[in-house]
This record gives C-alpha cells, structure tokens and sequence, in this order.
C-alpha cells in the first residue's frame, strides 16, 4: 500500500519545488471534534508516514498551549501563527497533517492545502462535534455559554469552505476509528493510481 500510494503519486504534477519523485501528502480538515488528530495517527501508522498535527507543532515553536496564543495575541495574532507554520509543513512530503479546524479560513491556506496534496474533509454533525468536544478546555472558540451554540456558528461558516477544499469527503458519524481508516484508504488507493484527479477537483 504504501509503495503504491507513493509512486504513484510520483507521476502527479507536483509543486514546482519539489521533485517528481516525492510521496504525496494528505491533508486532513474539518472541525473541532472531527477526529483528525486522532484518524491522522491511524492513517499515518497504516502508511508508515509521518504524521504532523498543525495545532501541535504550533505549540512546540511557540512553547505555550493555544488557549494561551488566543489570550496574549488574539484570534487574529493565533491564525497568522497557524498560517506561517501550515505554509511550512505543506511543503514537506509524504506526510500525513492534521490541520487545525480554523485553518480553511485562510484563502491563501486554502490554495496551499489542495495544491500540494490531498486533502480529506472529516465531516461530522454538530451534535456529535459537540459531545466530543463538550469537556475539552483547550478550544478557545467554544469557551463559552453556549458551546452547542457557538458550533453551530462556526460548522455555518466553515462548512462550505471545507467542501471547497477537499478532493475526498468522509462522514465520520458514530463509528470507529478502524472501520473510519479501512474506509478512507481504498480512496486514497485511487487517487494514487489516478493523481490526475488532483487536478480535476
């Protein structure tokens, strides 16, 4: 699988500072609670890639939690951040990268993610984005009365700039995160024997 799924994304155009030979990339996004992080880990141990979570890496270089970025330099101070780490790791190859919900806001973000590889749209209800993430603290945007509420918000806006994005979508719904990858890798075996369909979406 994973040979396959790497030489034949050799044959795809790929950016032009990269070489012909490189592995392709996948990109995974959707919103809080979609479970990228955690079918990013799966889909990256199944393919023997890397895997890079966005928000992650971010906190590494700057050595505090989001929640933390948010208060000392606002949203707005917290997505240049997420902007310049994303253009960074979408240049590395054959990895797996879960980005941050927020990261599709970004029309630069945007053109970044489908240009330079795969990119993989988790969809899921709000209803269960909000059991999922109703008691984690490290969500800013949903610190606030009502939660529910503010998902509600944010699946509106963000939604079709997801389905903008995305070469696959995949309803996460209940089931497991197994049966979720099992799912998700015939799809990246075709677009792995066809890289051509990269440029068609």
């Amino acid at each position: 699988m994973v040979n396959t799924l790497s030489e034949a994304a050799a044959s795809a155009d790929p950016p032009e500072e990269e070489g012909r030979d490189a592995p392709l990339s996948i990109f995974l996004v959707g919103m809080p609670g979609a479970g990228k992080t955690t079918i990013g880990r799966h889909l990256a141990r199944l393919l023997s890639n890397e895997f890079v979570d966005l928000d992650h890496e971010l906190e590494r270089r700057c050595g505090v939690r989001v929640p933390v970025i948010f208060d000392l330099e606002g949203e707005a101070g917290f997505r240049q951040r997420e902007s310049s780490v994303l253009e960074e790791c979408t240049r590395r190859r054959g990895i797996v990268l879960a980005t941050g919900g927020g990261a599709v806001l970004s029309p630069d973000n945007r053109r970044l993610l489908h240009e330079r590889g795969l990119v993989v749209y988790l969809r899921a209800r709000v209803a269960d984005l909000y059991a999922r993430t109703r008691h984690d603290r490290n969500r800013p945007l949903l610190q606030t009365a009502d939660p529910m509420a503010a998902l509600q918000g944010l699946h509106a806006v963000r939604d079709p700039l997801y389905r903008e994005v995305a070469h696959l979508t995949v309803d996460t719904g209940r089931v497991s995160v197994p049966h979720l990858v099992n799912r998700i890798v015939p799809m990246l075996r075709t677009y792995a024997r066809e890289p051509e369909l990269l440029c068609r979406k």
